[in-house]
């Protein structure tokens, strides 16, 4: 599936993502928490063993379907977390220095103005 993201997905959409860190590792990292919660079972996870009177709701699903419930749960924290941080962070960045170059500096070449060297010979 992030292979999917990195090579068909970002160009359908055209978003600029030089490093693929969203299809990488959003996308791979939300993926393999789901199928983890999906494949795990008592046998190897102590913490999935649930009361013996208990047979049916989610603790059944839990012992027996796996922990795709609680992964979800964890996976849509997380993606509120980070997209909050990232916010905050980009808001935070733009009232100190600001998020955008200026247009002649970004004429110019940010190479030059803000490194004063040339990462490219024409």
């Amino acid at each position: 599936m992030p292979y999917v993201f990195v090579t068909k997905i970002k160009a359908m959409f055209g978003y600029d993502d030089a490093l693929d860190t969203f299809g990488v590792h959003a996308v791979g990292g939300t993926l393999g928490a789901i199928i983890t919660g999906v494949l795990a079972t008592k046998e190897v996870n102590a913490n999935l063993v649930a009361a013996p009177a208990v047979k049916n709701g989610l603790a059944k699903l839990v012992t027996d379907g796996g922990l795709w419930l609680a992964q979800g749960k964890a996976v849509a924290f997380t993606l509120l977390l980070s997209v909050v941080a990232t916010f905050v962070i980009a808001m935070l960045v733009k009232a100190l220095i600001g998020l955008r170059p200026t247009a002649e500096a970004e004429s110019q070449g940010l190479d030059i103005t803000d490194h004063g060297e040339e990462g490219y010979i024409n």
